[in-house]
């Protein structure tokens, strides 16, 4: 029975994750990328099209380990920066669940989750499944320069599918997100830049 927590193990491959760095390195060159970067220490790239392809595949699996039917909501990727401490925090009315996926190399996987004071390891290749609105959940400062955090959002309130847009992939609607909404970003990674400038 699901308590609001469940972590899987070995959930995807590495192989999966390279190809995601891949993908952003094509998303960056072609200036797919948007969301905002207002923090100097945690940018948000939102909706992008591979990850929202991830978030409506994942939805009847969520489901299945809820225990009830939920919908996709919206899909975004934090890009945090060293030193970036994730507040205590709960999720927005639209989320009932999350999938929380880190999309890095596995040297570093040491920047663990805390919810309701238990600190949860996460491995690159893992997946968590959180009932984020009823339980607080927060991050110590990140030890790493860079660190790419996935994350996919699911709601049980049928009027709130896809982030009450039209479809997945869309920008969100401004009643959803207010603040400046940026495009054609780029993304401060080193792997990314390589693969941007040598390999896609």
């Amino acid at each position: 029975m699901f308590n609001g927590i469940i972590v899987i193990r070995n959930a995807i491959s590495e192989r999966e994750i390279d190809i995601m760095y891949h993908y952003l390195a094509v998303s960056k060159n072609c200036g797919y990328l948007k969301g905002n970067t207002d923090s100097v220490s945690a940018h948000m790239y939102y909706a992008l099209p591979y990850f929202e392809a991830m978030l409506s595949y994942y939805s009847d699996f969520v489901s299945e380990i809820v225990g009830e039917r939920v919908y996709p909501s919206y899909s975004f990727l934090w890009n945090y920066k060293k030193n970036y401490q994730l507040p205590k925090h709960k999720d927005r009315n639209s989320v009932d669940y999350i999938i929380s996926l880190g999309i890095h190399p596995k040297e570093e996987s040491g920047w663990n989750l805390f919810i309701e004071d238990e600190e949860v390891a996460l491995h690159s290749t893992d997946i968590l499944i959180l009932d984020g609105k009823k339980l607080e959940h927060w991050r110590e400062p990140c030890p790493y320069e860079n660190r790419l955090q996935l994350i996919l959002c699911y709601t049980r309130d049928k009027s709130l599918m896809f982030d009450k847009r039209k479809h997945l992939g869309f920008d969100p609607v401004p009643e959803v997100i207010t603040s400046p909404f940026k495009k054609q970003l780029s993304i401060d990674d080193a792997y990314i830049q390589e693969l941007g400038d040598k390999y896609v």
